[in-house]
């Protein structure tokens, strides 16, 4: 299942706080990308942080994952999750005979 994983900052953190763990991040961000649990990473561009794309069995496989990461460990940031499904509902545009 692919689960939505959107980064936030901890109340009063800053970009200060967050640099001493920045290059461990990616590290570790980049770990989990090779071994195909992160499916996508995209900075976010109307405010600080991250989206996440993974590839779990569930909600709390993510959870534990993410929990993992250097700066969730510190304290400094921490996730909001969402389970994506697929959109199903342009199965009403097609035909019976297309196998809708």
């Amino acid at each position: 299942m692919q689960i939505l994983a959107l980064s936030r900052r901890m109340p009063g953190v800053r970009d200060a706080d967050l640099a001493p763990l920045a290059e461990a991040e990616a590290a570790a961000a980049f770990a989990r990308y090779a071994a195909g649990t992160f499916r996508s990473m995209h900075v976010l561009p109307d405010r600080p942080g991250a989206m996440v794309v993974l590839e779990c069995a569930s909600l709390e496989e993510a959870r534990a994952v993410m929990a993992e990461l250097p700066m969730v460990k510190a304290g400094l940031i921490d996730f909001d999750y969402s389970r994506m499904l697929p959109y199903t509902a342009v199965k009403a545009l097609f035909k019976a005979e297309h196998g809708a």
